[in-house]
Protein backbone atom coordinates (compact mmCIF):
# COMPACT_ATOMS: atom_id res chain seq x y z
CA UNK A 1 0.00 0.00 0.00
CA UNK A 2 0.87 3.47 -1.02
CA UNK A 3 -0.03 6.13 1.21
CA UNK A 4 0.51 9.76 0.35
CA UNK A 5 0.17 13.13 2.55
CA UNK A 6 0.16 16.29 1.04
CA UNK A 7 0.17 19.92 2.08
CA UNK A 8 -1.45 22.11 0.64
CA UNK A 9 0.29 25.87 0.12
CA UNK A 10 -2.72 27.54 2.62
CA UNK A 11 -2.12 24.51 4.90
CA UNK A 12 -4.76 21.77 3.91
CA UNK A 13 -3.54 18.02 4.01
CA UNK A 14 -4.75 15.76 1.98
CA UNK A 15 -4.11 11.57 1.86
CA UNK A 16 -4.16 9.54 -0.73
CA UNK A 17 -3.95 5.93 -0.45
CA UNK A 18 -3.00 3.09 -3.58
CA UNK A 19 -3.51 -0.41 -2.78
CA UNK A 20 -0.80 -1.86 -4.91
CA UNK A 21 1.92 -4.24 -4.69
CA UNK A 22 4.31 -1.85 -6.73
CA UNK A 23 5.04 1.30 -8.04
CA UNK A 24 3.79 0.04 -11.91
CA UNK A 25 1.08 -1.95 -10.27
CA UNK A 26 -2.91 -0.25 -10.64
CA UNK A 27 -4.71 -0.35 -7.77
CA UNK A 28 -7.52 1.07 -6.31
CA UNK A 29 -7.23 4.48 -4.60
CA UNK A 30 -8.83 6.12 -1.58
CA UNK A 31 -8.76 10.49 -1.43
CA UNK A 32 -9.45 12.19 1.73
CA UNK A 33 -8.86 15.84 2.18
CA UNK A 34 -10.04 18.49 4.09
CA UNK A 35 -9.86 21.52 1.79
CA UNK A 36 -11.81 22.09 -0.84
CA UNK A 37 -9.12 23.85 -3.05
CA UNK A 38 -6.28 21.58 -2.14
CA UNK A 39 -9.09 18.69 -3.08
CA UNK A 40 -9.90 20.81 -6.44
CA UNK A 41 -5.47 21.08 -7.05
CA UNK A 42 -5.16 17.67 -6.74
CA UNK A 43 -8.03 15.99 -8.87
CA UNK A 44 -8.50 17.95 -11.77
CA UNK A 45 -6.04 17.50 -14.73
CA UNK A 46 -3.92 14.54 -13.36
CA UNK A 47 -1.19 14.13 -15.65
CA UNK A 48 2.38 12.05 -15.44
CA UNK A 49 4.84 10.98 -17.86
CA UNK A 50 2.01 8.71 -19.44
CA UNK A 51 -0.33 11.36 -20.25
CA UNK A 52 -3.63 12.47 -18.35
CA UNK A 53 -5.37 9.75 -15.67
CA UNK A 54 -8.11 9.63 -13.23
CA UNK A 55 -6.76 9.74 -10.00
CA UNK A 56 -10.27 8.41 -8.14
CA UNK A 57 -11.08 5.63 -10.51
CA UNK A 58 -7.74 3.85 -9.74
CA UNK A 59 -4.54 4.57 -10.54
CA UNK A 60 -0.57 3.54 -10.34
CA UNK A 61 1.33 4.78 -7.66
CA UNK A 62 4.11 6.13 -10.32
CA UNK A 63 1.38 8.37 -11.69
CA UNK A 64 0.25 9.71 -8.95
CA UNK A 65 3.96 10.25 -7.84
CA UNK A 66 4.78 12.21 -11.11
CA UNK A 67 1.90 14.38 -10.82
CA UNK A 68 2.74 15.45 -7.06
CA UNK A 69 6.23 16.18 -7.81
CA UNK A 70 4.70 18.35 -10.85
CA UNK A 71 2.43 20.20 -8.31
CA UNK A 72 5.05 20.94 -5.71
CA UNK A 73 7.43 22.13 -8.26
CA UNK A 74 4.48 24.25 -9.65
CA UNK A 75 4.28 25.51 -6.26
CA UNK A 76 1.10 24.80 -6.28
CA UNK A 77 1.32 22.27 -3.03
CA UNK A 78 4.03 22.96 -0.10
CA UNK A 79 4.64 19.06 0.81
CA UNK A 80 4.69 15.43 0.18
CA UNK A 81 5.60 12.59 1.84
CA UNK A 82 4.82 8.52 0.47
CA UNK A 83 4.83 6.01 3.17
CA UNK A 84 5.03 2.33 1.47
CA UNK A 85 3.65 -0.74 3.51
CA UNK A 86 3.90 -3.97 2.57
CA UNK A 87 1.75 -7.35 3.78
CA UNK A 88 4.31 -8.55 6.10
CA UNK A 89 4.86 -5.42 7.75
CA UNK A 90 3.23 -4.97 11.30
CA UNK A 91 0.29 -2.91 11.24
CA UNK A 92 -0.51 -3.57 7.29
CA UNK A 93 -3.78 -5.02 8.64
CA UNK A 94 -5.22 -2.57 10.56
CA UNK A 95 -4.16 -0.26 7.19
CA UNK A 96 -6.47 -2.50 4.96
CA UNK A 97 -9.42 -3.32 7.57
CA UNK A 98 -8.40 -6.79 8.20
CA UNK A 99 -7.32 -8.35 11.60
CA UNK A 100 -4.42 -9.85 12.01
CA UNK A 101 -5.94 -13.16 12.27
CA UNK A 102 -7.64 -13.01 8.67
CA UNK A 103 -4.64 -11.42 7.11
CA UNK A 104 -2.24 -14.13 7.86
CA UNK A 105 -4.71 -16.39 6.88
CA UNK A 106 -5.37 -14.69 3.77
CA UNK A 107 -1.89 -14.74 2.55
CA UNK A 108 -0.62 -17.91 3.69
CA UNK A 109 -3.57 -19.27 1.02
CA UNK A 110 -2.45 -17.18 -1.72
CA UNK A 111 1.34 -18.17 -1.40
CA UNK A 112 0.74 -20.98 -1.23
CA UNK A 113 -1.46 -21.45 -4.03
CA UNK A 114 0.63 -19.41 -6.10
CA UNK A 115 3.92 -21.41 -4.85
CA UNK A 116 5.75 -18.53 -3.27
CA UNK A 117 7.40 -18.49 0.20
CA UNK A 118 7.78 -15.51 2.81
CA UNK A 119 11.45 -15.06 1.36
CA UNK A 120 10.65 -15.10 -2.30
CA UNK A 121 7.64 -12.42 -1.03
CA UNK A 122 10.50 -10.80 1.16
CA UNK A 123 13.08 -10.10 -1.47
CA UNK A 124 10.50 -8.98 -3.90
CA UNK A 125 9.13 -6.06 -1.50
CA UNK A 126 12.79 -5.16 -1.04
CA UNK A 127 13.46 -4.71 -4.83
CA UNK A 128 10.21 -3.14 -5.40
CA UNK A 129 11.47 0.46 -5.00
CA UNK A 130 13.96 0.42 -7.70
CA UNK A 131 12.97 -0.22 -11.62
CA UNK A 132 16.62 -0.89 -12.30
CA UNK A 133 16.75 -3.46 -9.08
CA UNK A 134 13.84 -5.19 -10.47
CA UNK A 135 15.03 -5.28 -14.27
CA UNK A 136 18.28 -7.12 -12.89
CA UNK A 137 16.45 -9.75 -10.65
CA UNK A 138 13.93 -10.52 -12.04
CA UNK A 139 12.39 -11.62 -15.98
CA UNK A 140 9.33 -10.60 -17.30
CA UNK A 141 7.74 -13.88 -16.50
CA UNK A 142 8.57 -13.03 -12.80
CA UNK A 143 7.48 -10.18 -12.46
CA UNK A 144 4.20 -10.93 -13.81
CA UNK A 145 3.90 -13.33 -11.58
CA UNK A 146 4.37 -11.14 -8.57
CA UNK A 147 2.35 -8.39 -10.02
CA UNK A 148 -0.71 -11.23 -10.45
CA UNK A 149 -0.14 -11.82 -6.90
CA UNK A 150 -0.33 -7.85 -5.84
CA UNK A 151 -3.74 -8.18 -8.08
CA UNK A 152 -5.28 -11.49 -6.25
CA UNK A 153 -4.34 -9.81 -2.65
CA UNK A 154 -5.99 -6.28 -3.76
CA UNK A 155 -8.83 -7.79 -5.03
CA UNK A 156 -9.36 -10.00 -1.54
CA UNK A 157 -9.31 -6.95 0.51
CA UNK A 158 -12.24 -5.50 -2.08
CA UNK A 159 -14.21 -8.85 -0.90
CA UNK A 160 -13.86 -7.72 2.66
CA UNK A 161 -17.16 -7.18 4.92
CA UNK A 162 -17.87 -3.67 5.78
CA UNK A 163 -16.57 -2.55 9.25
CA UNK A 164 -19.40 -1.25 11.13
Amino acid sequence: MFIFKVQGIDGGQAEIRIQALDWSEQGSTQFSCDNDELAVILLSQCRSGSGFFDLLAGTRPMYVEQWLEYLQEAKRISKVEVNIYSPLEEGYAQLCGLDSEQIKTLLNLVYQVGGFNRLQIMRYLKHRHSPASMSTHYNADELTRYRYLGQLINQLIRFKSPTP
